[in-house]
């Protein structure tokens, strides 16, 4: 009876006594936020394959890609352990939910838009790989995802994907550090992670943490042991308690009696020392550093202390290591003072500005440009940051003038930007190749006699089939900035004028050459102009007229406010050029042109069924500034749904460049 009373009494006092432990909420800057802003590609996935598929049902995909989420998480570990989720959204994004609409169909069983070996041109439906089957795919696409990530085991030796170069083990090992990467677009990786989130909220997921970007996660375990370390508080018989920790919600009428160490006095804190007055400056009472003001107030946030800038968690204890404030990443060394300027961190190399805020893409340092990755590392060799190609030195410098890599030259603009094509540099002819930017040695190049030293020298006389082989330009019309074009979304498809363009151009271009002809295009297909619309047309237009062609056609897409509006039609211009280039007139030009304005109408028309809306004569700048013929063809109105389609499919485009060829050839 005796034990019971006193165990009573016991638990009743230890009750009264937990009741008056101040309960401290602290938490750590350690900017864990309630959602995904990176993810590992080698990662696991709480969603199962058939949460994706209804997933990718809900978004209208086909029912060939619903059935492709079972997979992609069938092959998952056999494919260097790639989160699965994230592969098939990725597909999703590639592939429209498998309506494709580009160059490839359903019939390639490619997933990913993956293209062969020796690769090409992303509207060269040759450049791109065909399977056999959908697990074939599958597996090439995860395969090629692991090697990005730098998975254990990879490069593999047997494998269906026919770019698993060893260059590339490594490069990417999360979700946005595809972009630029996988794809031109920097933002590739962030509009993936977008689809990720959205397949986690239908799977009613939630996202648990962000990353750093060092790829950790912070995590706080405390204890009220570990409160009292910090602030002086004592308990009877040891007793431990676990606490939620959060300092941002101090309780202000808590006092701690304590006569040493940490006290809570009218809602700031201050250490007492044995001699009962209150500390200043720098302490270390326990594992971590601490600064208190010439009044003994315990510092928290920013402090600039002798021209340095230190920062105090909500705790109170210095911040060492990555720190995100504000949106923005800092880095304090392990004195805890501020990092500024480039600086080594973990084996990469960083640029935090003036104010220690981490940089991204270009920063210009000491007069020369540099290009930061989404993690802020530098990045050195070539690189694509807006679909353009740029080369940076080993000590991450951007280059310009002329580059020799390995035994090839190239030109790299003063903004930065990889030379193509024809280019002057001190009064000198060079060409260099379109797509790769190499200079061009011992060739010939439209007609001209290109040198070992890469320079130009005499143009040929006897160069083509029949010794006189004419010079066509070909305008792919609108560009990457500007001068953008039209767009149109259909049943979940988008069209653009600018990339239908390009696929029609590229088209005509293997046709004419066929024939015979010499072919210059405005815009090649890996470049990615971005000039404003005045220069992007007067740049066509000088092209043309420079080069001396004797045919000059830009292609283009209709748009209109009507749905219904539908047909081929082509334009021409009887007026006189601009004062700017020159001011003439020529009754052969006008005559040929429309001529030609006819002839490509019907043509066109005739060949794929399309509404022959006509020639019209239309005060165009390019046809109207150009010295020799010209024509401008609209093939049909991507605002029409059913046109659209009709001037997407591979085999509309192959019928309509042929009839223009052959009427080129008649006639040109």
């Amino acid at each position: 009876m005796k034990t019971n009373k006193r165990l009573t009494i016991f638990l009743l006092t230890f009750a009264m006594f937990l009741s008056l432990i101040p309960v401290v909420k602290v938490q750590a800057a350690t900017g864990v936020e309630n959602s995904i802003s990176d993810v590992k590609i080698i990662s696991e996935t709480e969603v199962t394959a058939k949460q994706a598929g209804e997933w990718a049902k809900s978004r209208g995909a086909t029912d060939t890609f619903v059935s492709l989420a079972e997979l992609y998480w069938k092959y998952a570990k056999d494919c260097g352990d790639v989160n699965p989720g994230i592969a098939y959204v990725q597909a999703a994004k590639e592939t429209g939910y498998g309506k494709f609409g580009g160059v490839l169909d359903e019939t390639y069983k490619n997933p990913c838009g993956m293209k062969t070996s020796s690769g090409g041109g992303d509207y060269d439906a040759n450049a791109h790989k065909r399977f056999n089957s959908w697990d074939e795919g599958v597996q090439a696409h995860m395969d090629h995802l692991a090697l990005y990530a730098g998975a254990d085991g990879y490069p593999k030796s047997n494998t269906y994907d026919p770019r698993h170069f060893v260059t590339i083990k490594g490069k990417a090992t999360t979700v946005n550090s595809l972009g630029g990467k996988w794809a031109p677009s920097l933002t590739y990786g962030e509009e993936v992670n977008k689809l990720y989130n959205d397949l986690l909220t239908y799977a009613q997921i939630v996202p648990k943490t962000e990353i750093k970007p060092n790829g950790s996660v912070s995590e706080i375990h405390t204890t009220i042991q570990d409160v009292n370390s910090s602030y002086g508080a004592t308990t009877n018989a040891g007793v431990t308690t676990n606490l939620e920790v959060n300092t941002s919600q101090t309780n202000s009428d808590v006092t701690i009696s304590s006569s040493i160490g940490w006290r809570l006095e009218g809602g700031n804190w201050y250490y007492y020392k044995s001699d009962g007055t209150k500390a200043t400056g720098w302490i270390k009472p326990d594992s971590n550093w601490y600064y208190l003001y010439s009044d003994g107030i315990m510092a928290n946030g920013w402090l600039n202390s002798g021209g340095t800038w230190f920062y105090f968690k909500s705790s109170g204890a210095m911040q060492t290591g990555w720190l995100k404030e504000s949106g923005k990443w800092y880095y304090f060394q392990g004195d805890g003072s501020m990092v500024t300027g480039l600086k080594i961190i973990n084996g990469k190399k960083y640029f935090l500005d003036s104010s220690g805020a981490m940089k991204i893409s270009w920063s210009k340092i000491g007069g020369n440009w540099y290009y930061f990755d989404t993690d802020g590392s530098m990045i050195t060799g070539w690189i694509k940051p807006d679909g353009r190609w740029y080369y940076f030195y080993s000590d991450g410098i951007m280059a310009t003038g002329w580059v020799k890599l390995g035994s090839e030259w190239y030109y790299l603009q003063s903004s930065g930007l990889m030379a193509t094509g024809w280019i002057v540099v001190d009064g000198k002819y060079y060409y260099l190749d379109p797509i790769s930017g190499v200079m061009a040695k011992d060739t010939l190049i439209n007609g001209w006699k290109v040198g070992s030293d890469g320079t130009r020298e005499n143009k040929t006389s006897n160069v083509g089939i029949d010794g006189s082989k004419k010079l066509i330009v070909i305008d792919p019309g609108h560009n990457f900035g500007g001068d953008d074009g039209a767009y149109a979304t259909h049943y979940g498809v988008t069209y653009s004028e600018r990339d239908l363009n390009m696929q029609v151009a590229v088209k005509l271009k293997a046709k004419l050459e066929e024939k015979g002809y010499q072919v210059i295009m405005t815009r090649n297909e890996f470049e990615r102009e971005t000039l404003g619309v005045g220069q992007s047309l007067a740049n066509r237009v000088n092209i043309a007229n420079n080069f001396g062609a004797d045919f000059f056609i830009s292609l283009h897409h209709n748009a209109a406010d009507s749905s219904s509006a539908n047909g081929v039609e082509v334009y021409y211009s009887s007026r006189s050029q601009d004062e700017s280039f020159g001011g003439g007139f020529s009754d052969y030009k006008l005559s040929v042109s429309k001529t030609m304005a006819a002839s490509i109408s019907k043509a066109v028309a005739n060949a794929t069924g399309a509404v022959n809306r006509g020639s019209h004569d239309g005060n165009l700048y390019v046809c109207r500034n150009t010295k020799m013929p010209s024509v401008l063809v609209e093939f049909g109105f991507i605002t029409n749904p059913s046109e659209a389609a009709r001037c997407a499919d591979f085999s509309n485009q192959q019928l309509s460049t042929t009839a223009i060829a052959e009427t080129i050839a008649a006639q040109i």
